[in-house]
């Protein structure tokens, strides 16, 4: 790199350059690693130049002596660096899909706050200033589950920084969690189910507005599958194309196999083999798709989304939510009698508690579902005496 017209040497490994089309002095420091750290010392008179750049070689020195970073950067800066990896990493087929939820986590929390803040001054005390300021924006204290994913994303942030220099691990601030335990969603029985299903068919039927029937047809089938599969909603059963469904043999036997980019890793799932009819219906709905039965449109590998409208509009997260939530009210069957509001997510409980029932091991549903043995039996122990009422009453035991 050119340093320009004039060039000072002021201590063995500093320099202060002029650059062509500046008048101000640029202090150049090398640094025990032999990199360069160049910063303008904002000024063309030399002696207040020679200044300026003693003293960024005895700050920079002291971090050195100090087992310190000898050079920082701003938090928005490194947050830049860990939001453009995560993209790489999922543009390469090796990132997690949570990390779409960090990457928001930090243009709408983080990078707002922190943003001019030193990253090598990211304490435990700004931290916790941060916890302050969190709540008083969102007028709550937030639950332990959006905690949970705050901290992840500033884990790749503090990551970053630790990869580039910019901090040691000695460093690191404790990221806490004091947030409200979650409760676990409300489900669905099999009759509540039923009176769901039959209700769908013709709920698109009550609204004049094109776009919101469209929606309110495709919820059937997004609904039938959720509750046939246990795929999350959102993210995983909006990301399915239809080449990410395909047959699976074994021993003469076919099975419907999805493969699910999941929030942690990606998974293959089994579908309950009712979903073939909701899914051709689904794929009906779709104008672009040309296939004259299911099996030539799995064999086909396209690429296009499984849940799309007749319109040809990809359906989002909001639309279906404000669809489903319209149904349950006018059903009411907004809230179970347990107490809890039901929502589009609760189909993946309805499912765990079914296979439950009918003798899944824990450790086989969560393959399945894509979360560990622990968490199934953290969050479903508590219904064991209701779904092996048999066993518990003595009438007979499950085989």
């Amino acid at each position: 790199m050119s340093y320009g017209v004039n060039s000072i040497q002021i201590h063995k490994k500093l320099r202060l350059d002029k650059r062509a089309g500046s008048d101000n002095w640029y202090a150049r420091l090398t640094l025990p690693n032999g990199k360069r750290l160049v910063k303008t010392t904002k000024t063309e008179d030399i002696e207040t130049a020679k200044e300026a750049a003693l003293r960024l070689y005895y700050e920079v020195d002291a971090r050195i002596q100090n087992k310190l970073p000898a050079t920082t950067r701003k938090f928005g800066d490194v947050a830049k660096y860990a939001v453009n990896r995560m993209e790489s990493e999922i543009r390469e087929g090796v990132g997690k899909q949570s990390y779409k939820d960090y990457t928001q986590a930090l243009n709408k929390w983080l990078i707002p706050y922190f943003g001019t803040t030193d990253i090598a001054k990211l304490d435990l005390a700004a931290v916790t200033r941060f916890d302050a300021w969190r709540t008083a924006q969102s007028g709550k204290v937030p639950a332990q589950s959006t905690i949970n994913n705050h901290n992840s994303a500033l884990n790749r942030v503090l990551d970053e920084a630790e990869l580039n220099g910019w901090i040691v691990k000695s460093l690191r601030p404790t990221l806490l969690n004091k947030g409200i335990k979650t409760q676990s969603r409300g489900s669905f029985g099999v009759e509540e189910y039923r009176v769901i299903y039959t209700a769908l068919r013709t709920f698109h039927k009550q609204t004049p507005n094109e776009k919101s029937a469209a929606t309110r047809e495709t919820l059937r089938n997004y609904v039938l599958f959720l509750a046939n599969t246990g795929v999350r909603h959102g993210t995983e059963a909006l990301g399915l194309t239809w080449r990410n469904i395909e047959w699976y043999l074994r021993d003469g036997e076919r099975y419907l196999a999805i493969s699910v980019d999941g929030k942690t890793n990606k998974r293959t799932a089994i579908a309950r083999d009712r979903v073939v009819d909701f899914l051709w219906r689904q794929a009906q709905l779709n104008p672009s798709i040309r296939a004259a039965n299911f099996d030539e449109l799995i064999a086909a590998k396209s690429d296009k989304p499984v849940f799309t409208t007749r319109l040809s509009a990809t359906v989002t997260v909001h639309n279906l939510n404000r669809a489903f939530n319209a149904l349950l009210d006018e059903l009411d069957l907004k809230t179970g009698a347990d107490g809890r509001t039901r929502t589009l997510y609760s189909w993946r409980h309805f499912y765990a508690t079914q296979d439950l029932e009918r003798g899944v091991t824990t450790h086989a549903l969560s393959r399945q579902l894509g979360n560990s043995t622990e968490m199934i039996d953290r969050h479903y122990s508590k219904y064991s005496p209701l779904l092996n009422a048999e066993v518990h009453s003595g009438r007979q035991k499950k085989h």
